[in-house]
């Protein structure tokens, strides 16, 4: 890839990965967050309101460069609702997917790949 192909942000570097902007359904109530931190297993997703342990929830997920969003069904697993929002224990949710399809499993296992994990690994809030 050449330079002027090779995406850049200002100060020269690669330029920085935008967060999936999620949408997520909790009964009739809609809610939002983003993330950066996904598998084709489960989300880690960084909210003000998450929902509680055990919710069931449809999620939509849109990635940026992606025309259409990608929707799944899933489970929250762990949830910080109150507790200090910081690199460890973001404020959010950990939501398991259930019954996704095998095309979506490996469209988000391709989609993960573009998102380089730093620092610590959040899957185990949500596999």
């Amino acid at each position: 890839m050449s330079e002027r192909e090779r995406p850049s942000s200002k100060d020269g570097g690669p330029e920085k990965k935008q967060p999936c902007l999620v949408t997520y359904f909790m009964g009739d109530q809609l809610r939002r967050g983003t993330s950066m931190h996904f598998n084709e297993r489960g989300i880690l997703v960084v909210c003000q309101e998450p929902a509680p342990l055990n919710a069931k929830l449809r999620l939509v997920l849109q990635f940026p460069g992606m025309r259409n969003p990608v929707e799944v069904y899933g489970e929250v697993v762990w949830a910080n609702i109150h507790g200090p929002s910081d690199a460890l224990t973001p404020r959010g949710m950990g939501v398991k997917f259930v019954n996704a399809e095998r095309d979506t499993e490996r469209l988000l296992a391709e989609l993960a790949e573009q998102y380089p994990v730093i620092g610590v690994s959040y899957s185990c809030y949500y596999s």
